[in-house]
């Protein structure tokens, strides 16, 4: 008792930097879990009291839990609205930002315990009974904490759930191909051979147009909060394909794209052979994450 009263707070430090540990180290998922809910919903809150009641005869201990937990959800949801209007609502920023305030806050109330005589000093929160006298314990009062403590306790867990939720970059991926006239519509349906040569692509409903390979336009927009390299992989009747590019050369299939910013790309292909009934399938992968569930199935046939 006397050294948790004594250290707390130096605990409390040391928690924090298991907590950075934990999630830059790359530690399995319950141990991240294990230092990073309370990082959300105690840490900062029992820092914070700590500096404005440092003396344990300033509140009851249902107070001081109260109180922690109330404050531990206020500058956590203050932290998050500053980050998502400045740097970004990540992982990585609302770790730091947490740690950061936390850190300060242990610090200052370390100093201000400097001044207190030894039988003040709080400690953890369940941990030594207050020595002041208190009234008999009220039924009703009772009950009403127990209600706020299970309110701040949900409001709290979706709170962290929402600050230490890690996205897939997918969900900020947006995909498109375009055919002629960069619409949605008209893609290649029909290649003209001369030969075992491509002589001309028509494309929908449109006139055929003399060419040897057929466009289709490739677009992405990346409305994430950092920049993304994804990758495209085309199978043509079930075999990996590789376009071409307009200025010439092979498409590598990847594409880097920086935040809130559109890229655009001219792809040209032709079938490997003639046959009706021919299968484009084109994936986009962010990261190791596929955009779609499904593939974009462009079907054309050659005479």
């Amino acid at each position: 008792m006397n050294f948790l009263r004594r250290y707390d707070l130096y605990l409390v430090l040391l928690f924090i930097v298991l907590a950075v540990l934990a999630a830059e180290g790359g530690w399995v998922l319950p141990l991240r879990l294990l230092f990073g809910v309370p990082l959300v919903l105690i840490v900062p809150g029992y820092a914070l009291m700590s500096v404005l009641y440092p003396s344990r005869l300033s509140l009851s201990r249902s107070g001081r839990f109260m109180m922690g937990l109330g404050l531990s959800l206020s500058v956590s949801i203050l932290a998050g609205l500053a980050l998502n209007y400045t740097v970004g609502l990540e992982q990585a920023s609302v770790l730091y930002a947490l740690s950061g305030f936390s850190l300060v806050f242990c610090l200052i109330a370390i100093d201000r315990r400097q001044h207190l005589p030894p039988n003040e000093k709080p400690g953890l929160i369940l941990t030594p009974p207050d020595t002041k006298r208190h009234l008999p314990p009220n039924t009703s009062q009772i009950f009403l904490n127990v209600i706020l403590t299970v309110c701040l306790l949900g409001v709290g867990g979706v709170a962290a759930k929402q600050l230490l939720q890690v996205y897939s970059p997918a969900e900020f991926a947006q995909f498109y191909l375009l055919g002629l006239n960069d619409t949605a519509e008209n893609f290649p349906s029909l290649f003209i051979l001369n030969g075992e040569q491509v002589a001309g692509v028509k494309y929908g409903n449109q006139p055929a147009v003399v060419a040897v390979s057929a466009r289709l336009k490739l677009v992405i927009f990346n409305s994430g909060q950092s920049e993304m390299v994804y990758q495209v992989e085309a199978l043509l009747n079930g075999q990996n394909y590789r376009f071409s590019l307009k200025e010439g050369g092979e498409f590598d299939g990847l594409v880097k794209v920086p935040v809130d910013t559109i890229k655009s790309l001219e792809l040209y292909f032709a079938p490997f052979e003639a046959g009706d009934n021919q299968v484009l399938e084109i994936w986009l992968y962010a990261g190791e994450t596929t955009v779609f569930t499904k593939p974009l199935k462009i079907v054309f046939s050659t005479v």
